[in-house]
């Protein structure tokens, strides 16, 4: 069992050490700025349709445009915005302010790749310089691999949150109609980006406890993570399972879950997330696993 005092030293350590670095500072704010420029794109393109759906409707149902129900306007736009969506998960965008949509959208795409970025090379980092081995000294292997796992979790949350202020100070200097909510909203969103990352923070730490090298890591998570998305479109394309019916083990996959995420029925989203969770464990405890049986 881990000594837990000592893992939330590591974990602690792990994350002010991160805050200072580099690495971190100069991609959040990439994505940060990614946010907030697509933020500004969206919601100005989202006034120009709205306005353009609102004179539509009018004209077809004679009355003044300022007079037409905000939830029909938004109704019609929906479908150019997302697509095809399940009739339940509608109704539950429908109640939430346009930013957050596409800011939820866009999170869950990017988070992955925010991950491999930041947090693959943390533990070959450690084991490629020697600092892990004094770090074992003082603690166990489990206790130091679960702490430095915590500790890139909160770095996580802090880059989302970053991320979901700069989409919301756009959101509050550009939309007129913004509203207060909307930030609680975005925190909402950002729940289960984290979530959603979390599965794969744990397979990219877990690939980083069995390398010795940052670079490796990366590289290896690179091929893990395109090689899970190429994987599961296969699996769950009719094409394929017109021959041989395989959509069933699309559900091993991380992005087997992007949908239910956002679902506000808890009956949908708690076993999204568990899965989600539980794949992030269980790939970190077969990285540690391999990495308990070797020199540090």
């Amino acid at each position: 069992m881990p000594d837990l005092k000592k893992l939330q030293i590591v974990a602690r350590f792990e994350l002010l050490e991160a805050l200072r670095s580099r690495l971190f500072i100069i991609v959040v704010s990439m994505y940060s700025a990614g946010a907030a420029i697509g933020s500004y794109v969206f919601l100005r393109t989202m006034a120009a349709a709205e306005t353009a759906v609102r004179h539509e409707l009018a004209q077809q149902s004679g009355i003044d445009p300022s007079a037409l129900p905000p939830n029909l306007v938004r109704e019609k736009l929906l479908p150019g915005v997302l697509g095809v969506v399940d009739p339940a998960l509608k109704e539950a965008l429908l109640s939430m302010p346009l930013l957050t949509i596409f800011y939820g959208m866009m999170v869950l795409n990017f988070v992955a790749l925010l991950v491999l970025v930041v947090s693959t090379g943390t533990m070959a980092a450690d084991l490629s310089s020697g600092a892990a081995r004094y770090a074992l000294f003082r603690c166990d292997r489990l206790t130091w691999a679960l702490g430095k796992l915590a500790g890139q979790g909160l770095l996580l949350a802090a880059g989302l949150s970053v991320g979901a202020l700069a989409a919301g100070l756009v959101g509050l200097g550009v939309d007129d109609a913004f509203e207060q909510k909307t930030w609680i909203w975005l925190l909402r969103t950002s729940v289960p980006a984290w979530l959603y990352g979390s599965a794969y923070l744990g397979l990219f730490c877990g690939i980083s406890l069995i390398s010795r090298s940052p670079l490796v890591a990366r590289a290896l998570a690179l091929f893990a993570w395109i090689g899970m998305g190429i994987t599961h479109s296969l699996v769950t394309s009719d094409f394929v399972n017109q021959k041989v019916p395989l959509r069933n083990l699309g559900y091993i996959f991380p992005g087997a879950y992007k949908e239910s995420l956002s679902s506000h029925d808890w009956n949908t989203s708690l076993p999204a997330a568990a899965a989600l969770l539980a794949f992030g464990a269980v790939c970190f405890a077969a990285g540690h696993a391999l990495f308990s049986r070797r020199d540090a």
